[in-house]
């Protein structure tokens, strides 16, 4: 009758599931899934059947299954479902798994493990509570694992499910224990599990699940074991149920954010770029890997009503590959460059560096009809003499030479504009001379100046009157004193 009625069920599974399977498998062609008929604890006496479904787009299906308690294996075995070459995709079968108990033991706390074998295996675990007699059996845990990676910060959220054949839950102990690597975890000895260990204080949110935080802000750096186990308070004493047992990395430390320069940050405008290297940051434990850089560039700006600045962001870049950042076609100014480091557990260090960005004045160079002129130099400029001035060797750096700016003054006056100009004598000078000087400014302001003493004819000859008097006037001195020590000499008398 029990046979009968399985095969109905199955019968009915295989007309339904074509319906269902049609529809949802135009969304995902591979979906699977192995599934308990009933999410309900077994609590027997006697030999049973476990069954359930199992669906899957593969042409042969393969379950696997366990019955085991700790390092002890019951039973194990296997089941094979051929696909029909004219089934719908991802077909669900039923299974049915036969447990004899009476031939394990006279008693156990088991879990029955089935395994739907597939390129991304899908596990199920059911506790099975088994007793021929008055037997106390120890309680069932099964943890939850909720970590992609294991790696943990500050907290660890655990959660699970955990049944005892008494009416109260079971109490629900931890503790962690630090290990050298993930092979070597999960593998001591149950008296060093049971030092010191910690009572969740969590209560149930049912009658089998709880979920607790447990607090590791005060754990190093490291690779953990962490061990959970339950107890009946019939026998709180001693250990009555299997661990659970889960690596784990602890991460409580922020990375240490590094920015390598060069020694001297005050920097020529237009100069070669700079290179900053953070790749020499990180994590105290778990070295450089898994890091994500963050650099920030920013003009620091002077406040036009106090003494104080504000920053100006000018450029962002981020990822884990950004180790290094180079700075280059900066503006004169003062920069601030901030390098935040940050783990995979949200932990950061930022670090930063402060450096300017300086001008370099230009350099003024003035030719007058091709012949190079030097500041405080003189010339003589004929009536109606048309002269050319030219600034175009003038020099700055690379990104300021294309901005430079030529202005000509007459006694500081501005006359003209332009690097290469034609000059005659001009109609507002009246007098016999003046001065002509050139600024050269670059895009900055700053300027640099060259001046020249520009002469008329008159003012020559005035000049060479003026140096023949002297002249003649040097002689007659000359010849004064040379005729007053003549005459002295001639009134010594000579014994």
């Amino acid at each position: 009758m029990k046979y009968l009625r399985s095969v109905l069920i199955l019968l009915f599974l295989n007309a339904l599931n074509p319906i269902l399977i049609n529809s949802s498998a135009q969304e995902d062609t591979s979906y699977q899934s192995v599934t308990f008929d009933s999410n309900s604890i077994l609590s027997i006496d006697n030999s049973t059947t476990v069954s359930g479904y199992v669906t899957s787009n593969q042409n042969l299906i393969t379950l696997s299954w366990k019955l085991e308690y700790s390092e002890i294996l019951y039973d194990s075995g296997e089941l094979l479902f051929q696909a029909q070459s004219d089934s719908f995709q991802n077909p669900t079968y039923q299974w049915q798994i036969f447990l004899d108990f009476q031939s394990y033991s006279n008693f156990c706390t088991c879990y029955l493990t089935v395994t739907l074998e597939s390129e991304l295996p899908i596990s199920i675990i059911k506790p099975i509570f088994y007793s021929s007699g008055d037997e106390l059996l120890n309680p069932a845990l099964l943890i939850t694992d909720h970590s992609e990676n294991n790696l943990f910060s500050d907290t660890i959220t655990i959660s699970g499910n955990a049944w005892s054949t008494m009416n109260s839950s079971p109490d629900i102990f931890w503790n962690i224990i630090k290990t050298n690597s993930q092979v070597s975890s999960c593998k001591l000895d149950s008296t060093d599990i049971l030092l010191n260990p910690i009572e969740t204080i969590s209560p149930y949110k049912n009658s089998y699940s709880f979920e607790t935080v447990l607090d590791i802000s005060n754990f190093d750096d490291g690779f953990y074991s962490l061990y959970v186990w339950a107890h009946n308070f019939h026998n709180s004493e001693s250990l009555n149920s299997e661990f659970s047992c889960l690596f784990i990395q602890i991460d409580n430390n922020a990375p240490l954010s590094i920015i390598q320069s060069q020694d001297n940050l005050v920097l020529l405008e237009g100069s070669a770029p700079v290179f900053f290297d953070g790749s020499i940051s990180s994590d105290p434990f778990f070295g450089r890997s898994g890091l994500n850089f963050v650099w920030v560039l920013s003009n620091i700006i002077p406040n036009l009503n106090d003494d104080h600045s504000h920053m100006e962001v000018i450029n962002v870049s981020s990822g884990s590959e950004e180790r290094t950042f180079l700075v280059s076609n900066l503006n004169t100014g003062n920069y601030s460059l901030i390098l935040t480091v940050t783990d995979e557990c949200g932990l950061s260090n930022s670090s930063s560096v402060l450096f300017s960005i300086i001008n370099m004045r230009p350099i003024a160079k003035l030719s007058i009809n091709d012949i190079e002129i030097v500041d405080g130099d003189s010339l003589i400029l004929l009536p109606d003499e048309e002269i050319n001035l030219d600034a175009s060797e003038s020099t700055d750096t690379e990104n300021d030479i294309t901005s430079l700016k030529c202005i000509w003054k007459v006694n500081n006056v501005p006359f003209y504009e332009g690097c290469e100009r034609t000059f005659l004598w001009p109609d507002s000078v009246l007098g016999d001379e003046f001065t002509l000087s050139l600024e050269v400014s670059d895009n900055d302001n700053l300027v640099s100046e060259i001046s020249v003493i520009i002469k008329s004819e008159s003012s020559r000859e005035g000049t060479y009157f003026s140096l023949t008097l002297l002249l003649f006037s040097i002689i007659f001195v000359s010849y004064a004193f040379y005729r007053r020590y003549n005459i002295l000499e001639d009134e010594i008398p000579k014994w």
